[in-house]
């Protein structure tokens, strides 16, 4: 059972947790968990969204025709009528007419990308260099939820190497594997120590060992951390600001172009993601 925090929306799995207990969140919330409901475990009807067994027929609510069919995507089980995948957001309707399913190239070397799915989410992976392509449902799982089995699953399916280093004469900007428009390079985060190649429409590439170390930097909490740091550098120049006045002066707050998110954890991560899809 995933449980969402109603501040920052960060997910949970509580399923080893007894009804009524609590947990805080990492952005201090309080929530309970509940008891499952009657809705657990079902599929939503298409038509009028309402709780449906996966082996059922026909909606007994809206009385629609019913046909189970697997996405072409991740093999989840979805209803013929839905437009996204429920599980990895893969557009059914593209996928079903075979867009989704071409090779997309690698955007380092060419060759032919692979899907498979790891844990719960969908990776794009060339088997000639271990780059990897998330797109943006799958990168915003990683980053926002931050499940401990989801970094387990990547860590253990994804191979360790050295952060790559641009050759002399060696492309730096590459194409996005979906539009091939050229993506951008930024830096994933403060600290981190990685840059990463960004398709603000479809998704974020990875070259061999940044997706591992991006994962472990998310769950150590190296975003909270970088959040801190560039708060702590605002109020010194704001300090600095002040003290520079003179004494005798009135001192007035100076508006920077960021904002006081000191008491949000989840600061750091809406400047990410705004960073990314934006």
């Amino acid at each position: 059972m995933i449980l969402a925090c109603p501040s920052c929306d960060s997910r949970y799995d509580v399923s080893g947790y007894a009804v009524g207990q609590q947990l805080r969140c990492r952005c201090g919330t309080v929530m309970t968990r509940p008891a499952e409901t009657k809705q657990a475990g079902l599929l939503a009807c298409p038509h009028c969204g309402a709780g449906v067994a996966e082996n059922a027929g026909h909606c007994q609510y809206c009385n629609s025709e019913l046909l189970l069919k697997a996405c072409p995507r991740c093999m989840s089980r979805v209803f013929a009528g839905h437009k996204h995948c429920p599980d990895c957001g893969a557009e059914l309707d593209l996928a079903a007419s075979g867009t989704e399913l071409k090779d997309m190239p690698c955007p380092r070397c060419e060759k032919a990308l692979r899907a498979r799915m790891v844990g719960d989410i969908v990776i794009d992976e060339c088997p000639e260099c271990f780059g990897v392509f998330l797109d943006q449902v799958a990168i915003k799982r990683v980053v926002t939820d931050r499940a401990q089995a989801r970094a387990e699953a990547l860590l253990g399916a994804l191979p360790r190497a050295e952060l790559p280093v641009l050759k002399p004469g060696q492309r730096m900007y590459v194409k996005c594997p979906s539009c091939a428009n050229l993506m951008n390079r930024r830096l994933f985060a403060a600290g981190a120590g990685v840059i990463i190649d960004v398709c603000r429409t479809h998704g974020t590439f990875f070259d061999a060992g940044e997706l591992p170390r991006v994962v472990e930097f998310v769950m150590q909490g190296g975003l909270e951390a970088a959040q801190k740091k560039e708060l702590e550098r605002e109020r010194a120049a704001i300090q600095r600001e002040k003290q520079g006045l003179g004494a005798g002066a009135i001192w007035m707050p100076v508006q920077t172009g960021s904002v006081d998110r000191s008491n949000s954890a989840g600061g750091a991560l809406v400047d990410l993601l705004f960073s990314l899809f934006s």
